[in-house]
């Protein structure tokens, strides 16, 4: 169940960030398309609302009197970065001197109460690029990344973040043989970004020194989960049950297998 996944998955991970240390930790979910990531992603987005506040509310490294929730969301959809809280308006990424990605122009917004942050997360959701496709007649298009700020009142200092991602589906030749030119090219820059990410997770796999989160503007964003030493990051890994869909069920494995076998990102 959702229940379940979050409760392995996201709780621990909420733990660490509000323990006010900078701590960042990174859910995404990655499968083939129509495996369920998106169904899955937005069912822990509901649970850790509530959840959030009611650890806040407790006497931690966070308190919720000191600390604001602040929310970004937004999507790589092709090549292009959209923010998906403030009419698509088109961002870049930017790396500064200190070696932290920015999205320079991204709308941060304040969420004080539990209903106010489901709220921004329904409409981030709402705006994500979708369109038909064989496996899915709701397919998301596009990397979406939502991130779940803990900033100090007064000084704006960053506490703890967490970054729920949702990553685009996989697809084989096969599944995009009824596309039409725009639906293909969508599929190139997905499975060009997704192959970026698992050649990052087969260099930490194998202790590699070299990790080529440069390779992509997904990779890119996602530097925190391959570098940073605050830094926790958990894979949920969808599979379709069908006999059709066994080779990517393999590959999904293969390279949870890797990132589990690694133990950061763990």
């Amino acid at each position: 169940s959702t229940e379940d996944v979050y409760k392995y998955t996201t709780m621990p991970l909420m733990d660490f960030c509000i323990e006010g240390n900078g701590g960042r930790a990174t859910v995404f979910a990655f499968g083939q398309t129509g495996s369920g990531k998106t169904f899955t992603m937005e069912g822990i987005q509901q649970i850790l609302v509530e959840d959030l506040f009611l650890l806040l509310a407790e006497d931690g490294g966070c308190s919720i009197d000191k600390t604001s929730v602040m929310v970004s969301f937004f999507e790589m959809y092709g090549g292009s970065i959209q923010d998906l809280l403030n009419n698509r308006n088109r961002l870049k990424i930017l790396e500064d001197g200190k070696g932290e990605i920015n999205v320079p122009g991204l709308t941060e917004m304040l969420a004080d109460s539990p209903e106010a942050l489901l709220a921004l997360l329904e409409a981030g959701n709402l705006e994500r690029t979708t369109h038909t496709t064989e496996a899915n007649d709701t397919s998301s298009r596009s990397h979406a990344i939502c991130q779940i700020m803990l900033r100090h009142n007064k000084t704006n200092k960053l506490r703890g973040k967490l970054s729920l991602v949702d990553l685009a589906g996989s697809e084989r030749g096969s599944d995009t043989k009824s596309h039409n030119a725009q639906r293909r090219g969508e599929s190139s820059h997905i499975n060009s970004s997704l192959l970026a990410l698992k050649e990052c997770i087969r260099a930490l796999s194998t202790n590699n020194q070299h990790v080529p989160y440069r390779s992509s503007k997904l990779t890119l964003i996602l530097k925190d989960c391959f570098t940073s030493a605050s830094a926790m990051t958990t894979m949920i890994a969808t599979v379709s049950p069908g006999a059709s869909s066994a080779d990517h069920t393999l590959n999904t494995l293969r390279y949870a297998d890797r990132t589990k076998e690694k133990g950061k990102p763990k």
